[in-house]
C-alpha cells in the first residue's frame, strides 16, 4: 500500500511537470499567434494517456476496483476492506485507463457540441479546433472534472479579459480572443489546486 502511494506521488509529479511544460508553451503560442499547434496537443494527449497506463500497472491489488454488488449497484472498493463487495465490474487498471479515455472523448465532444451550436446560431466560427484538442489534452493528464474546472476558469478569465478590452474600446464583438491561453491558465490552476477545489464544490451540493 505504501509503495502504491509512493508511485502515485511520483507519477503526479512527473505528469504535472510534463503538463506544465505543454501548457506554458501553448499559453504563449496562442497569445502571440492565435494558434495551438497539433505538434503540441496530440503528443500531449498521447503522453498523458501513456502516463495513466503506466500508473495503472503500479496499482495495488484491488485498488480502484469497481464492484457490482448482489443488488447490482456499482460502488468503489477500498484496499484492505473485508466487507463483501460483490463481483468485480472493472478492475483498478481498467477503471483508470477506460475512465481517462472517456474523459478525453467527453471533454472533446463537449467543446465540439458548443462549437457546432455557436456556428449554427451565429453562422460563423467561434471556437477553434485547437481549443478542443487542448481541453482533451488537459483531460488526458488530469481527468474529466479537472478539465471541466479548467474550462470553467478559462471561460471566466477570457470573458473578463474581453469585457475589459471592450470597456477600453480596444475590442468589439468580432474581435478574436486567445481562449487557448486562458484554458491553459485554467489547466495549470486545475493541476495545482483542482482536487481541493472540486472537493469543496462537491461539499456544497
Amino acid at each position: 500500500m505504501a509503495s502504491s502511494i509512493a508511485y502515485s506521488v511520483i507519477f503526479d509529479v512527473v505528469a504535472g511537470t510534463i503538463l506544465g511544460f505543454f501548457l506554458i508553451g501553448l499559453l504563449v503560442m496562442d497569445w502571440q499567434t492565435h494558434k495551438l499547434p497539433d505538434a503540441f496537443t496530440f503528443p500531449g494527449m498521447l503522453i498523458g494517456l501513456l502516463l495513466v497506463c503506466t500508473q495503472a500497472i503500479f496499482l495495488a491489488p484491488g485498488e480502484d476496483d469497481i464492484h457490482l454488488s448482489p443488488r447490482h449497484d456499482l460502488r468503489m472498493s477500498s484496499p484492505g476492506s473485508f466487507v463483501a463487495k460483490g463481483n468485480v465490474f472493472l478492475t483498478g487498471p481498467e477503471h483508470l485507463v477506460f475512465g481517462r479515455l472517456a474523459a478525453i472523448v467527453g471533454a472533446a465532444l463537449l467543446l465540439l457540441a458548443i462549437r457546432g451550436i455557436y456556428k449554427a446560431v451565429r453562422h460563423r466560427e467561434g471556437l477553434g479546433l485547437g481549443d478542443v484538442k487542448l481541453l482533451a489534452m488537459i483531460a488526458a493528464f488530469l481527468g474529466f472534472w479537472p478539465a471541466m474546472l479548467a474550462l470553467f476558469l478559462g471561460v471566466i478569465l477570457c470573458s473578463t479579459y474581453a469585457v475589459t478590452l471592450i470597456a477600453r474600446r480596444k475590442a468589439h464583438s468580432l474581435t478574436r480572443l486567445p481562449l487557448g491561453t486562458f484554458l491553459a491558465v485554467g489547466g495549470l490552476i486545475a493541476a495545482l489546486f483542482g482536487a481541493p477545489l472540486i472537493a469543496w464544490y462537491g461539499s456544497l451540493l
